[in-house]
């Protein structure tokens, strides 16, 4: 099953998911490259185009990095997605083309955590990802340009 053919999310957190995801969508959208940071779930993971696999521990590494992680294929892959592509499963949520992944911060000390305890928990992106299905979401011509 591709990433494509996942396109429901039935997880009881979702509509809250999916809210973290719009406004992650417009941090980038809007190039607010510290709004975005801050949303990010430390360490994060990302590879280059290149494939080499990258981990930022804080936030002023990801910064230094922030354009060859959030390329232009990235940024389009996210800025095109709709919330009905959100879906999640054990490992948390993401959109069809699998751009980003995110979920809540949950410590390992918390322990019997309930449906009505996760809004204590934040969302935060712990993965970016470079693939052929993310790279390939918007044609070249169509990449979406950094502002300043």
């Amino acid at each position: 099953m591709t990433f494509a053919q996942k396109t429901e999310c039935t997880l009881p957190d979702c509509d809250q998911a999916k809210a973290f995801f719009s406004k992650f969508q417009k941090a980038i959208e809007a190039n607010q490259k510290q709004e975005v940071v801050a949303m990010v779930r430390y360490p994060l993971r990302s590879a280059y185009p290149d494939g080499k696999a990258a981990v930022f521990k804080t936030k002023s590494q990801l910064l230094a990095e922030y354009d060859r992680v959030f390329t232009p294929a990235v940024r389009c892959a996210i800025q095109s997605a709709t919330l009905s592509e959100v879906w999640g499963n054990w490992r948390g949520f993401t959109t069809s083309a699998g751009a980003i992944w995110w979920d809540r911060d949950i410590p390992g000390s918390a322990t019997n955590v309930q449906m009505s305890d996760l809004s204590k928990y934040p969302f935060g992106v712990f993965s970016v990802n470079h693939s052929p299905v993310s790279d390939g979401t918007c044609p070249a011509s169509q990449d979406v340009p950094v502002q300043p």
